[in-house]
């Protein structure tokens, strides 16, 4: 090995000490990154998966764990249930599964805050519209339950341009939110100053088809969940952004296996993890099992 060679390598160690050493002493120290294979996959039912990974760093707030649940669409059927079409009365993610009788539930995307039924973007359920408005910046779609079931039975799209809007017309359900990861599987970084951490609820699609549902209880910047998930080894197509803070919440009931996570902390606003209950919302992703 030549002088220079070993010169070049002792700087890239080097800088990876540092790295290392800067993330420590920032509260970020880094954690196992799973690879596809290496995913402790716990199969609850057919076509029904749990797996709790390592997030993108140790944080100093809760355990730093993420929630996966993957659905395989072929097994199960989704469904939106919005307080809208029944009483406006908001439920708990659990709650909502006892009320339509769902083996899980996710939150629906965000809610405003001024009336506390509607969705923050669009939001389609069959003949149903919660929210009628397509909201400005929120350039993910998630589609499902298609007009014609030779489409794909659930998409997340890129509502960018106006190819979307025919897109929309070929389903019977549809939310609309903020991106994370695009079409093309590529990172859709928020610019928002300052950056904001919180627990968070995360939907998204793997290159299988798979439909993944994401939970956080420990607060990151979308930035860095970002980050996490196209190393995750999920294998993640496309991904956007659900709710985050204490609304942040996921049910599920199946067989022996039950879970439910919910959130706490949001910078500035709930700076804190000592949420120790579920919030209620008033719209939910609901999941049935197919019979077959």
């Amino acid at each position: 090995m030549t002088a220079f060679k070993r010169q070049i390598m002792f700087c890239c160690r080097f800088t990876t000490a540092v790295l290392l050493l800067w993330l420590f002493f920032a509260g970020q120290t880094p954690v196992k990154q799973w690879s596809s294979i290496g995913i402790p996959w716990q199969t609850v039912d057919a076509g029904l998966s749990i797996a709790e990974i390592a997030g993108p760093y140790v944080s100093k707030v809760a355990d730093s764990k993420v929630t996966v649940v993957k659905i395989d669409p072929a097994f199960y059927n989704f469904e939106f249930h919005l307080s809208t079409q029944y009483d406006s009365v908001q439920r708990t993610t659990r709650e909502w599964c006892e009320f339509a009788g769902l083996t899980a539930a996710i939150n629906a995307g965000m809610y405003s805050l001024e009336d506390h039924i509607s969705g923050t973007g669009y939001l389609q359920n069959f003949s149903h519209i919660n929210n009628p408005v397509f909201k400005e910046n929120f350039n993910a779609m998630a589609l499902f339950n298609p007009v014609d079931s030779n489409d794909k039975p659930f998409q997340i799209i890129d509502a960018v341009g106006e190819e979307w809007k025919t897109s929309v017309q070929k389903y019977h359900c549809a939310l609309q939110s903020i991106r994370m990861i695009d079409a093309t599987s590529a990172a859709v970084y928020w610019h928002k100053k300052p950056a904001i951490r919180c627990s968070m609820t995360v939907l998204a699609i793997d290159k299988m088809g798979n439909v993944l549902w994401l939970f956080v209880r420990s607060p990151y910047t979308a930035n860095e969940f970002i980050n996490f998930m196209l190393r995750s080894g999920l294998g993640i197509k496309s991904a956007m952004y659900l709710e985050g803070g204490p609304e942040a919440s996921i049910y599920l009931k199946a067989g022996e296996k039950e879970i439910e996570k919910f959130g706490s902390y949001v910078s500035y606003s709930h700076p804190s993890n000592d949420n120790e209950e579920s919030r209620k919302m008033p719209n939910v992703i609901g999941l049935r099992k197919k019979l077959r």
